[in-house]
């Protein structure tokens, strides 16, 4: 099948019947097309629940942008974003999408991820133990569930933002109870990002 994902996105804006359909069946099969050994991996355990949506927590802040036509998940970006503690726990994580110069603070990078097993991990168990304070309006876009907010549990590891190719301490990132991850931040020049790698 020759996915169009942004042909999807666009008649799911105007048709609810095509959009429900989009839900239910299309975006996890076009995630299955463009990442099956994640998607195996993911429900390899026979317990994880894909949800796969066009949708996301920042749909509503007007950043100019672009539309990813490929998205690259990887469990090598995901260990970036893991507490020592929490080190054994599965995780993938979508490089950032660029989007436009944003001025003195430069271009905003917004990206995804998810767990596996998260009601197993670690990551959720330090979450309930540090009393992780809840994002006070943002929503799971894929069900709606109240979000934790990563900052406040200070649980963002400084070596995120090297993954990213991001500037020091401005990734910001939430999880939800379904293991969903959605987060930005402000990405550095093409050449301060390869460098900042080297440093790693």
């Amino acid at each position: 099948m020759n996915w169009k994902p942004k042909a999807m996105a666009t008649v799911s804006l105007v048709c609810k019947w095509f959009d429900d359909l989009a839900k239910r069946v299309l975006w996890k099969e076009f995630c299955r097309m463009r990442a099956p050994k994640m998607m195996l991996h993911l429900q390899s355990s026979g317990s994880h629940r894909i949800e796969c949506s066009k949708d996301g927590l920042f749909n509503n802040v007007q950043v100019p942008g672009h539309f990813i036509h490929c998205t690259q998940f990887s469990r090598t970006m995901g260990k970036g974003f893991l507490m020592p503690p929490c080190k054994n726990d599965v995780l993938y994580v979508s490089d950032p999408c660029e989007h436009l110069d944003q001025g003195d603070e430069g271009d905003v990078g917004f990206f995804r991820g998810v767990f596996k097993s998260f009601s197993m991990s670690m990551v959720k168990g330090m979450l309930i133990q540090r009393g992780a304070q809840l994002h006070p309006t943002g929503l799971c876009p894929y069900h709606k569930a109240k979000l934790w907010s990563m900052p406040e549990a200070k649980m963002i590891p400084q070596r995120a933002s090297c993954r990213l190719g991001a500037y020091s301490d401005s990734s910001d990132f939430y999880v939800c109870p379904n293991a969903h991850i959605l987060g930005n931040c402000n990405l550095l020049p093409l050449s301060d990002s390869e460098e900042a790698f080297k440093l790693q």
